[in-house]
């Protein structure tokens, strides 16, 4: 059986990754908006977490964010702080779109390859060289779709090539890249190997990522408001990261990664502009277990398998030593960061078998499932520079990150 409505090609590529799954969605009913009280919650302890992002902008920390909060299908809480460019009165709105980088490993190329997947159109087990022949270079052959989506390929963080002669010629060095751990060996959080599944996504589908998201993903869940490469008249609309020195202007509208803003602004691993609300639905449709407002998007068991740990040969007591080491090694879902309680980004309360994404413009998202919670906190802080241990230490301080979702789950009063 293959396409939206079964599983069968998912189950008999990858069982071990796939396991049980609840048969059906737990609600496909759309967000509503309500008191913290209504789901359990405290307004006093909601407002006391939107105050103290609103004292990180008041000290210069960020310019401006949107903040989001819901439980049990209930938004409970959504501000908007500061302004959209640092230095003028552009006030932040509830609709200011955000560069959310990395975000868009989960609200685009991760959920994509599964929808590929449950189409028939490939296999978390098929050979990335079969899609990509020239990947294949440097004892690569050997690496599959699964390996690159659970950051498990071997390849390094990042393959920044600004002085290639034109795209083509980036995206083949990209591809040729030598691996610098053994397949499935370990964990290595890498842009470069979302960039190359982003192309993959491209070849199995027949037409580019920006596209198959939009028909696939972002449409039928009423996502709007969610694109690559916004058009200039959305401009006003949007949280710009800071200046290019590069570029030679402000960056407002377009991705800030100078990699993937010189490959077009459409890549595996940045691009995506959305707003709190847009990551709002996608995260009840993943609640929902892949269903939401009548819209399918994911089997429970392809949300399931995105939503765990795909990485059993690390574990959190050896990798999750430093904020840093807890991003790049740590254990991964399918596109997802999961939960572990030391340096996690999403603080030290959220239970075990969270799951969330950060965006190096110190945007992030987190769910909790056993709490039907989850925050979202999107600002435009803009990428360290440069983006080491240091760099990103410091974006998580300004931000404030970790507070911010230690209040959201401080905030839970029927566990009291």
């Amino acid at each position: 059986m293959r396409g939206l409505g079964g599983i069968a090609t998912l189950t008999a590529v990858a069982p071990a990754v796939l396991g049980s799954a609840s048969a059906g969605a737990r609600t496909s009913a759309v967000l509503a908006t309500g008191s913290p009280e209504m789901v359990g919650m405290s307004s006093v302890r909601i407002d006391d977490v939107f105050a103290r992002v609103q004292r990180r902008v008041n000290d210069g920390l960020f310019p401006g964010a949107t903040a989001l909060v819901a439980r049990r299908g209930v938004i409970v809480g959504h501000r908007a702080f500061g302004n959209k460019v640092a230095g003028c009165s552009e006030p932040v709105t509830l609709d200011t779109m955000f560069d959310v980088l990395s975000i868009t490993k989960v609200l685009a190329t991760a959920t994509a390859i599964l929808v590929l997947v449950e189409q028939g159109k490939l296999q978390l087990s098929d050979r990335v060289a079969s899609y990509l022949p020239r990947f294949a270079a440097n004892g690569k052959s050997g690496v599959t779709v699964l390996d690159m989506l659970r950051y498990s390929a071997g390849l390094p963080m990042d393959h920044q090539l600004l002085d290639e002669p034109d795209d083509e010629a980036a995206w083949q060095a990209m591809a040729e890249t030598p691996l610098e751990v053994a397949p499935g060996s370990s964990v290595l959080y890498s842009d470069l190997t979302y960039r190359l599944l982003g192309r993959l996504v491209e070849v199995a589908s027949g037409t580019d990522l920006s596209s198959f998201a939009r028909a696939h993903i972002w449409g039928p869940l009423g996502m709007h408001d969610t694109m690559f490469n916004p058009p200039a008249e959305l401009a006003p609309r949007i949280a710009a990261t800071g200046t290019s020195a590069r570029r030679g202007r402000l960056v407002r509208g377009e991705v800030q990664d100078e990699q993937d803003f010189a490959l077009g602004g459409i890549t595996g691993c940045d691009g995506v502009f959305t707003t709190a609300m847009d990551i709002a639905i996608f995260c009840q449709m993943i609640m929902g277990s892949g269903s939401y407002g009548g819209a399918r998007v994911l089997t429970p068991e392809s949300v399931r398998a995105m939503t765990r740990s795909q990485t059993s040969q690390v574990t959190a007591a050896a990798t999750d030593t430093s904020p840093l080491n807890n991003l790049l090694l740590a254990p991964k879902g399918l596109g997802w960061e999961i939960w572990t309680p030391r340096f996690s980004n999403g603080g030290t309360r959220l239970s075990p078998g969270s799951f969330g994404k950060a965006g190096g413009t110190g945007t992030f998202v987190w769910i909790d499932p056993a709490r039907e919670l989850f925050g979202i906190l999107l600002t435009n802080h803009g990428l360290p520079e440069p983006f080491d241990e240091i760099g990103w230490n410091r974006l998580l301080d300004s931000t404030g990150v970790a507070e911010f979702f230690d209040g959201v789950i401080a905030a839970v009063a029927d566990e009291r």
